[in-house]
């Protein structure tokens, strides 16, 4: 077959779409082919950079025991470069074929190696060809290779021992990988010699300082710039001593970066690039005394400080909060003649993060209106998120209607309308968000499917479920806006209407996602599962199990699944069905109970006075590694106190908190208080109060008005006037007063009191004055009892 039509045919292999209709009448070729064909064939492939062509037929000339020529050789190397075990055999093949290894067969195979980081299959191939290593281009490929493996020493050795001595001079990027290899070495004795083969570009060696800098080497970028300077042919100009401050900025040398400086200061070299890049490297360093002097001293030599240079300065003042001190700088940027401009302005936006930042947004948007230029798009997202943010929410309004008149709303991104729709909604401010999502529409802004999710949200925050759902029904039937319709938007709403306790509403919501396949995920499931746990309709959750399961790809419960299902199931009162759900769990081994999950179980065995279950629960959490916290103690102390166990609800409190490093809350006292007295123990409460107090741990409203109920029920109606004086501070009682804030009794708790004294005694009288005087100092802390005491003068007509 002539070479020109084979080459033809053999192209025909390459081609997937043209493969199947020649493969039945391929093997009736075999023998046909020249090697000038496939030759021509895979050069034509190569050249088109069609390297699967040239891949498939290399197994396509195997096939047909086509010979192959070096080129092809040539070729076929080149394009299995990333393959080592392919390269192998190739070269194997070669061997066998008694292929000549010609310089540029030699060559492609060694740059082949350093692509694969091959360096031993290349020292193969030179062992067993008769080139020498003397030559330059084969030795230069051999170099590659080793600094491709990062044999830095075995590429130094030849370049010493072969390129030297034969004076072979590299290349200007074999040059730079030398002058690496021989950095990572330390044998920096080389650099300048290797500087010397391109040191007449003053530009490259500025370029390759700035590039080590980057890379974090300062050492090989001043042996660079050293060499220049041994060298003498080309000295370092302003722009070389720019990338060398440069890089010992950015490798955090500050002090090599002030001596270069002074150096390019003697040498009257520095400019207003020089002292930026100084004052950049003393702002990372936190020194913004030394940077600001800086300023001054460049303005004192006669060079202008830049926009670049008080920007850097600003931001750096922004970023650790001293917002008066960025103004004091604006003020001395507007004196040198520089207008503040939409950058200046966004280095102060982006500072503002709470509403505390309201004047200063106010006094940056003077700013915007003294620019040169109108308001872009980019700098109203700024104003924008920074009102979301500060809550200037009456600001973004007025913001919005001036870039509107100007015709700027027409420029709005979907992305910045989804922010101003995300900062109304957290205004509350649900007929703006309408406002905004109608006017995005009416200017043809495409929304997004995360302006979608502001906008689902924004309604979904704002009790309007109804309506985010009205919404959805609306773009599924608009085939340009349905594709935005995600799962995750409708677990917002199923979210939604779980809050409002609506789960007629989430069912429905659910069936519609099944008969539109928008797929469900764990956080769905989980949505839909706390809504039947709040509602008490878990009855339904097995059939939602079995949804989960049969969907596709299926879902897999996660611990808050479970956890939720036993939070549901303890709460309709059926704890055996969460304990059965718990051993099931701990049966399968995925997934480990956590603390929410034998909270759950133990709040449950709780309301049902189930201690053992309990005690036997918070062994399993020992033995499961779960750590107790405050609130299981609170429900263990519960459980204790009604099963007569005040000792062991004690003992527990103690030994749980010295196990687990922590410290037992007001909570955890309050029910081991009312324990005391559950079990006919006063005089043991009140010594706990003593002993919470000396603690430091600070008793709220609820922990007293538990003691003075607690003595009022077992008679101690004294004891219940003298814990009234310590909750509102008041001397003359024996218990130990805490410090701080009087957190007082409420107002029904101290009227229980005041009856149990006797309305018209003289005990009563008397307290009734104290707590007045008491709330009277402290009304912000009392209110309950000073609305109390207002209530009963209006309806006595006395001044108690």
């Amino acid at each position: 077959m002539p070479s020109s039509v084979g080459s033809k045919v053999l192209s025909l292999f390459g081609c997937p779409q043209q493969f199947i209709a020649v493969s039945a009448k391929a093997s009736q070729l075999a023998g046909n082919f020249c090697p000038d064909a496939l030759e021509r064939a895979v050069f034509q492939s190569w050249k088109a950079n069609d390297f699967t062509a040239c891949r498939e037929m290399k197994n396509v000339a195997n096939a047909l025991n086509i010979p192959k020529s070096p080129k092809t050789h040539e070729l076929f190397v080149k394009t299995h470069s990333k393959d080592e075990e392919t390269l192998r055999s190739l070269i194997d093949e070669m061997q066998v074929a008694k292929v000549s290894f010609t310089k540029p067969l030699v060559e492609a195979i060694l740059n082949a190696c350093a692509t694969a980081q091959a360096a031993d299959l290349a020292a193969e191939v030179l062992a067993r060809v008769e080139i020498p290593r003397s030559d330059k281009e084969i030795c230069s490929a051999f170099i590659r290779v080793y600094g491709s493996c990062e044999q830095w020493e075995m590429a130094i050795c030849l370049y010493e021992e072969v390129m030297l001595p034969s004076q072979l001079k590299p290349d200007v990027a074999l040059c730079d990988m030398l002058v690496n290899a021989a950095s990572q070495i330390n044998r920096f004795d080389l650099i300048p010699a290797l500087s010397e083969y391109h040191s007449t570009d003053t530009g490259k060696q500025a370029k390759l300082i700035r590039l080590h800098g980057k890379d974090r080497n300062l050492h090989l970028a001043v042996s660079i710039f050293n060499s220049m300077k041994q060298l003498g042919k080309v000295p370092p100009n302003a722009l070389v001593y720019n990338c060398l401050l440069e890089a010992c900025v950015h490798c955090d040398d500050q002090n090599a970066a002030l001596k270069f400086f002074q150096e390019a200061k003697d040498l009257n070299l520095v400019n207003v690039v020089s002292y930026n890049t100084l004052i950049k490297g003393f702002l990372s360093a936190g020194d913004f005394k030394a940077a600001h002097l800086l300023l001054l001293e460049m303005i004192e030599r006669g060079l202008s400080a830049n926009m670049v240079t008080y920007h850097s300065l600003l931001n750096a003042k922004v970023q650790i909060g001293e917002i008066r001190g960025a103004w004091r700088l604006v003020e001395e940027m507007q004196s040198a003649g520089h207008a503040p401009n939409a950058v200046t302005c966004s280095i102060f936006l982006k500072a503002f993060k709470t509403p505390v930042h309201g004047n200063d947004l106010v006094l940056v948007m003077k700013l915007i209106d003294s620019m040169d230029s109108p308001m872009d798009e980019i700098l109203f997202a700024s104003v924008a998120e920074a009102c979301v943010r500060t809550r200037c929410l009456d600001l973004l309004s007025d913001r919005t209607k001036k870039y509107s008149d100007t015709g700027g709303l027409r420029k709005l991104t979907a992305p910045t309308y989804g922010s101003m729709i995300k900062a109304y909604g957290q205004a509350r401010d649900v007929s703006q968000v309408w406002l905004l999502w109608d006017e995005m529409l009416k200017r043809q802004v495409r929304p997004t499917s995360i302006t979608l999710g502001c906008m689902i949200e924004a309604l979904v925050m704002n009790h309007c479920s109804d309506q985010a759902w009205q919404l959805v029904q609306k773009l599924s039937v608009d085939v340009s806006l349905k594709g935005l319709l995600n799962t995750v938007v409708y677990s917002t709403i199923l979210k939604g209407f779980a809050m409002s306790k609506r789960p007629d509403k989430l069912m429905a919501l659910y069936s519609e996602m099944c008969d539109k396949a928008i797929p469900c995920n764990t956080i769905t499931y989980n949505t839909i599962l706390n809504a039947f746990a709040q509602s008490g309709d878990m009855h339904k959750v097995p059939q939602l199990l079995e949804d989960m399961k049969n969907a596709s790809p299926p879902v897999l419960p996660d611990i808050v699944t479970y956890s939720t299902m036993v939070k549901g199931f303890c709460a309709a009162g059926d704890v055996d069905k969460g304990l059965k759900l718990l051993l099931s769990m701990e049966e399968v081994g995925e997934l480990a109970p956590d603390e929410v999950m034998f909270n759950s179980l133990l709040d449950g065995c709780a309301r049902q006075h189930r201690l053992d279950d309990a005690l036997r629960l918070l062994d399993k959490m020992k033995r499961a590694g779960v750590a107790p916290s405050n609130y299981t103690l609170s429900i263990m102390v519960k459980l204790l106190g009604r099963g007569r166990r005040l000792n062991q609800a004690f003992t527990m409190v103690k030994s749980v908190c010295e196990e687990h490093g922590f410290r037992a809350n007001v909570q955890v006292y309050t029910c081991l208080i009312q324990a005391c007295f559950h079990n006919r123990q006063p005089a043991k409460a009140l010594m706990l109060h003593d002993q919470i107090v000396e603690e430091g741990c600070p008793l709220d409203q609820k922990a007293y008005v538990a003691l003075v109920r607690g003595c009022l029920q077992s008679g101690a109606v004294d004891k219940a006037a003298d814990v009234v004086r310590c909750a509102h501070h008041i001397s003359g009682h024996k218990m130990k007063q805490p410090v701080g804030r009087a957190p007082g009794i409420d107002c029904h708790c101290l009227e229980e009191v005041l009856c149990r004294l006797g309305p018209n005694t003289q005990a009563s009288q008397h307290l009734r004055e104290e707590v007045a005087a008491a709330v009277k100092h402290q009304p912000q802390h009392s209110l309950g009892s000073s609305q109390l005491l207002t209530d009963r003068r209006a309806r006595h007509g006395r001044g108690h």
